[in-house]
């Protein structure tokens, strides 16, 4: 007969061997990357390839990933990174792996060359990761009953949009809503005081240069091997200067447009007291909507026009990178690149998600404002016209630091002012990049 005494230990050996076994099979597998909004939805995409392989994932939010990197590097396992300057350092500097193995004809023929491009190294012999989500900058809303009584047009070009606007706006009917602030009521000229405060009309910019001369020379800008004082920037910076600088084209004026925040745009569209029927934005104004208002019902949109590159889309988007190769990582890797990642999250009806894959299934949608996104960015990864946002791809990080500035001072002046703008540019381009 077995004492108690005897038995207890028994019991306490097979437990522990089991629970060792357990532990042994429960691999965590740890992703750093940011804090973001909707990060539950991508908990739940988490929790479900935790199931499928049998691997704990645990992910970690962070207010700097680059930072955190350069002085972690023994814990995390993978890493999401929404600045691809600093996915480019982080691979040049070996602290990301390369990811070559995972790269299948498949993957390559549902990105987009460009996209491949950004995330390889300067030789192109290592890829540092995948895009996981996308979003697009190259939307252009509008209030759909105001849209309609104006005729529903349909526009081909920037160029038709600018003709529009001219012939129908007038004093107490200004067709657009703009805004241009980061923060309320900055000092109006005082260019230097809120630098992201420009980052909006670079967007403009952006989507103005792709459209007019396509990815080559759009390519070119955003490597700084084109000036700002260069013909197709000059005239593109007049294109954004036709809507902003004529009188009675922006809703509540000049001053209010560059002294109130980007988020007041998508209101006022929306609004019933307001006349604007246009706001050119990107996927952040999504959040700004009054919530009383229907996508579809009470605003829409389109895609940025363009005649010879109708599918280009203007955006930028989330990558993910490998920190080791062992098989629970890569596992969970291949799982996190593969097209049906995010087939959860984009079933929710407030889905935020867009897969950056062509080969995503469309019907995994339940949110029309999502599924006319991803459209847009299907077809444009499809014909190459994807493009990562120009400002976040200047060396030296010049596009935030230089751009963003020069252009809020543009809106505060005239296009009289251009060539002295984007001279002062230039300079400073040059200055920070060659030191000079």
């Amino acid at each position: 007969m077995v004492s108690n005494k005897s038995l207890f230990y028994l019991i306490f050996i097979l437990v522990t061997f089991v629970f060792s076994i357990i532990g042994n099979t429960q691999t965590d597998v740890v992703i750093v990357g940011p804090d973001f909004e909707q990060q539950d939805y991508f908990i739940e995409e988490l929790e479900a390839i935790s199931i499928k392989t049998g691997y704990k994932i645990t992910y970690i939010p962070l207010n700097d990933v680059h930072a955190y990197l350069n002085n972690n590097l023994n814990e995390p396992d993978m890493a999401i990174l929404t600045d691809i300057q600093s996915l480019k350092i982080l691979g040049e500097s070996e602290t990301l792996l390369p990811v070559n193995q995972f790269y299948s004809q498949l993957e390559i023929e549902n990105y987009s060359q460009h996209l491949i491009d950004l995330v390889s190294s300067e030789d192109n012999s290592k890829l540092y990761g995948h895009w996981i989500r996308l979003f697009n900058n190259s939307l252009i809303w509008f209030n759909v009953d105001r849209y309609n009584q104006n005729g529903a047009p349909e526009f081909k070009t920037f160029d038709e949009i600018i003709e529009f606007t001219k012939e129908n706006s007038k004093e107490g009917n200004e067709l657009w809503c703009l805004t241009i602030d980061s923060a309320e009521n900055q000092p109006l000229l005082d260019y230097e005081y809120g630098e992201s405060s420009g980052w909006i009309i670079s967007n403009w910019l952006e989507n103005i240069v792709l459209s007019n001369y396509g990815p080559e020379i759009y390519d070119l800008w955003s490597q700084n091997e084109l000036k700002f004082s260069d013909q197709e920037i000059i005239l593109s910076l007049l294109d954004v200067g036709k809507i902003i600088h004529n009188e009675n084209q922006i809703f509540k004026g000049k001053e209010y447009f560059i002294r109130s925040q980007v988020s007041n745009s998508p209101k006022n569209l929306a609004s019933d007291s307001s006349t604007c029927v246009f706001s050119l934005s990107g996927h952040h104004s999504i959040n700004d909507f009054p919530s009383d208002k229907n996508f579809g019902e009470d605003y829409d949109f389109f895609n940025f026009p363009s005649d010879e590159y109708s599918e280009m889309v203007i955006g930028f988007g989330d990558t993910l990178s490998l920190l080791n190769y062992d098989k629970p990582t890569v596992e969970v890797y291949k799982s996190l690149i593969s097209s049906d990642f995010g087939e959860v999250w984009a079933s929710k009806q407030d889905t935020l998600f867009i897969s950056s894959r062509s080969d995503f299934n469309l019907e995994a949608y339940n949110n029309p404002l999502a599924s006319k996104q991803f459209i847009q960015i299907r077809d444009s990864l499809k014909s190459n016209l994807f493009r990562y946002d120009a400002s976040m791809l200047m060396l030296n990080g010049t596009g935030k630091k230089i751009l963003w500035t020069s252009l809020r001072k543009f809106a505060t002046l005239s296009n009289d002012y251009l060539p002295e703008i984007t001279e002062e540019i230039d300079m400073k381009i040059k200055r920070e990049i060659f030191g000079k």
